[in-house]
């Protein structure tokens, strides 16, 4: 039996890394009886939004110096642990700063896999956070050769001739087989933290644009964080009527089913997990055309819409379309549902179990 160490940060978060962990390690402790081991390198594991299976081992190594200095002591703190726990396989899911470091910090020989959560378009609203992220990307680069495989949602100009470079991508967590939504409810929903990555503010702008030709319908954005500005915002474009937000909710897939459309208005988006189970629900999505993830398996006009770049007013009429289009609707969802297909988790994981075997 292969034991798995896999390095992550911020579990306790309802993120869509720590939500497809949940579902991935569940199913190889389930299915496949690995023996897990969790690093959560921030954040406490004792309240973790989503459930990991009881025989999983969750160790925190929490950071208290977020300082560069602290970086050496986060390595003497990590070597110890490995050695501890002494793994088969190591799975870095951290694609931070710390994360891309991680092959010139291990003492230990140890198989390496990288699991990227992270998309070369990414970018932050602060010049620290943009150099942190050049460094990032910057180690990443100079380590790639020292893992055995790179696990990559779809691959690029860049990485499609590189060897150990593989795409699998995020599976479902959950059976839609015989669910779908009705479509009949007046609801538009986005999911995912408030952050600068997912362009929240670009979205109220869009839905004050569709309210005025449709009022009786309500965007509901579910997600975790500060987002004072996004109520400022709706206020100042008079539609706090029409955007509510909620907490994240676990049971997502109630929340799917519940809605008519769901729209992604994100800056970049490595994969998309909120988009690919929401079609897998049956609802019709739109997105920005610009990001990696959506744009991989959305066929704009086929199983949903991508929208250029920042155009606002086509976005906000594509909305406006299927809204008033119920025929359009219907055949957007059943082709996106249809989709979905290629992502189910017995498929996904099958890949994954292969992998580990073949090390």
């Amino acid at each position: 039996m292969l034991r798995l160490l896999y390095i992550a940060t911020n579990l306790n978060t309802s993120g869509g890394v720590a939500r497809v962990l949940s579902v991935k390690l569940n199913y190889l402790v389930e299915m496949f009886s690995y023996e897990i081991h969790m690093i959560n390198t921030n954040g406490d594991s004792n309240n973790l939004f989503f459930p990991f299976h009881k025989k999983i081992q969750i160790h925190d190594l929490d950071r208290k110096d977020q300082r560069l200095q602290g970086l050496f002591g986060y390595r003497t703190k990590l070597n110890k642990k490995i050695e501890t726990i002494n793994p088969d396989i190591i799975i870095n899911c951290d694609n931070g700063l710390k994360g891309s470091l991680l092959p010139f910090f291990l003492k230990n020989r140890i198989p390496l896999v990288y699991e990227n959560h992270n998309s070369k378009n990414a970018k932050e609203p602060s010049l620290k956070g943009n150099l942190k992220l050049k460094l990032s990307f910057f180690f990443f680069s100079l380590g790639v050769s020292r893992y055995k495989w790179i696990i990559v949602y779809q691959h690029t100009n860049k990485n499609r001739n590189i060897k150990n470079f593989k795409v699998i991508p995020n599976p479902i967590g959950f059976k839609t087989n015989d669910t779908s939504s009705s479509l009949e409810n007046k609801v538009v929903i986005a999911v995912g933290r408030f952050s600068y990555q997912k362009g929240y503010d670009k979205l109220i702008k869009i839905w004050s644009l569709v309210s005025k030709k449709h009022p009786d319908w309500v965007l509901n954005i579910y997600g975790e964080g500060a987002h004072d500005d996004l109520i400022r915002l709706s206020q100042k474009l008079n539609i706090t009527t029409k955007v509510q937000f909620f907490k994240p909710v676990k049971d997502i897939k109630s929340i799917y089913l519940g809605a008519s459309i769901l729209v992604n208005t994100s800056r970049y988006e490595p994969f998309g997990l909120a988009v690919t189970e929401a079609m897998s629900c049956g609802l019709p999505v739109i997105a920005f055309e610009n990001t990696l993830g959506p744009k991989s398996y959305i066929h704009d006009k086929e199983n949903g819409f991508l929208i250029q770049k920042d155009n606002f007013e086509n976005y906000a009429n594509k909305l406006i379309m299927l809204i008033e289009n119920k025929n359009e609707m219907k055949r957007i969802s059943k082709a996106a549902k249809e989709s979905m297909k290629a992502y189910k988790l017995t498929e996904i994981m099958r890949v994954w179990h292969e992998l580990f075997q073949s090390i």
